[in-house]
């Protein structure tokens, strides 16, 4: 009797997720253990592997579709009388992130199925196949030789990996009834739209702006680059600032709960790093005990892997403020909306040129827009305009964030 493949609970947080990818097809044999399927949930991607050694007979959902524990996914003939041929129910779905103690999943050469066991990240994998490349002929740069994006590109822009084959979803997979045209909502946006919904229900939002005067900042930066010899930009500038500015300031870092206010334990900040379906929050820990360089290499590295999506669910969660950026976007001031049970977010708009006023005279200035959301019930309009202050306050005299 044919074995179903089922989607094991995805996490601690939901049991819905959505099914990104086949890496088998029907007629497909597969031994235990053999990526069978992604799945995404919230921030993170699963692979869903095989429980058993056989014949992949029937695909049952198809990619796009959104599933749920327990949900069967598809069929398998499974090979009877093999020693160590079944994985554990809770092993059937593995996370991205899950690495072994050598830093990576275990890999294996290529060979029947081999495409699915070869170390790469879930980000990695969806842009070979849109770029036909066979992740079996690559090296990756990655920990312990992880395959990663920029991996991919590489292999694409040079031409030497050859096409790899795209499993596709069984012609008589049922799918979800959809209206023409109607886009899914993935588990990150529904996700996101849950969470910030039930925020502006739970909390009473108000928001600041300020303007910094970023002149010296922005020659600062300069020379703080190439001392440093890498990039180092306004994001990282005002982490720093706010870190600092929380240690005088703890209210803005306190939560709210029914039995009274709980201050932070360590200034944990959050830097939001937008994907194409979304953002994720990675945390930087004691920020307040890290200079320019460190906050700006850990920063970078966190993005990095959030955006290869290898980001474990403890680096994205525990902060007690989010600093968040559109400048890059042109835009100069906006609304940024609280991440719960945080009490303050706040929000980077771009540096410019503009008139300003300095002695008497009208000379240009480059300016930046910083807008402050905080949580009313924790923290009135006048504390927060002093931690806005005090953040301003080292961005106009950059000496005082170090290098």
């Amino acid at each position: 009797m044919p074995r179903e493949i089922t989607v094991p609970r995805l996490s601690d947080a939901t049991d819905e997720g959505m099914l990104v990818a086949w890496f088998v097809e029907p007629g497909q044999r597969v031994s235990a253990g053999d990526t069978v399927a992604e799945v995404q949930m919230e921030k993170t991607s699963y692979d869903v592997v095989a429980p058993a050694a056989g014949q992949i007979q029937s695909l049952l959902v198809a990619p796009g579709d959104i599933v749920t524990a327990g949900t069967a996914i598809a069929t398998l003939a499974e090979d009877l009388g093999e020693e160590a041929s079944a994985v554990s129910p809770a092993s059937a779905l593995s996370p991205a992130s899950a690495l072994s103690p050598a830093g990576v999943p275990p890999a294996a050469d290529g060979g029947e199925g081999g495409e699915e066991r070869v170390a790469a990240s879930p980000a990695a994998r969806r842009l070979a196949r849109e770029l036909g490349v066979d992740l079996r002929r690559l090296t990756g740069s990655g920990p312990g030789g992880r395959i990663q994006e920029s991996d991919v590109r590489a292999a694409a822009e040079a031409g030497t990996a050859v096409a790899a084959p795209v499993a596709q979803a069984s012609p008589t997979a049922p799918t979800l009834a959809r209206e023409p045209g109607l886009v899914p909502i993935s588990p990150m946006r529904r996700a996101i739209a849950d969470r910030l919904r039930a925020g502006l229900a739970e909390t009473a939002q108000l928001t600041l702006t300020a303007e910094a005067d970023v002149t010296d900042l922005a020659a600062r930066l300069g020379a703080w680059t190439a001392q440093l010899g890498r990039k180092v930009g306004y994001t990282e500038a005002v982490v720093r600032a706010s870190a600092a500015a929380l240690g005088e300031h703890p209210r803005l870092a306190m939560t709210w709960t029914d039995r009274g206010l709980v201050p932070a334990r360590s200034i944990d900040v959050a830097v939001a790093v937008a994907l194409p379906d979304g953002l994720i929050v990675p945390v930087v820990r004691g920020a307040d005990r890290k200079d320019l360089g460190e906050l700006g290499t850990e920063i970078a590295g966190l993005a990095d892997r959030a955006r290869s999506g290898v980001l474990a669910a403890a680096e994205t969660s525990g902060a007690c403020f989010t600093v968040t950026s559109l400048g890059a976007w042109r835009i100069d001031a906006f609304t940024p909306l609280l991440d719960p049970p945080q009490t303050a977010i706040l929000g980077i708009g771009r540096a410019r040129l503009r008139p300003a006023v300095v002695g008497g005279a009208i000379v240009p200035r480059m300016l930046l827009v910083l807008s402050l959301t905080i949580d009313h019930r924790v923290v009135d309009g006048a504390p927060a305009a002093a931690f806005l202050e005090s953040v301003v306050g080292r961005l106009e005299s950059p000496g005082q964030l170090g290098a």
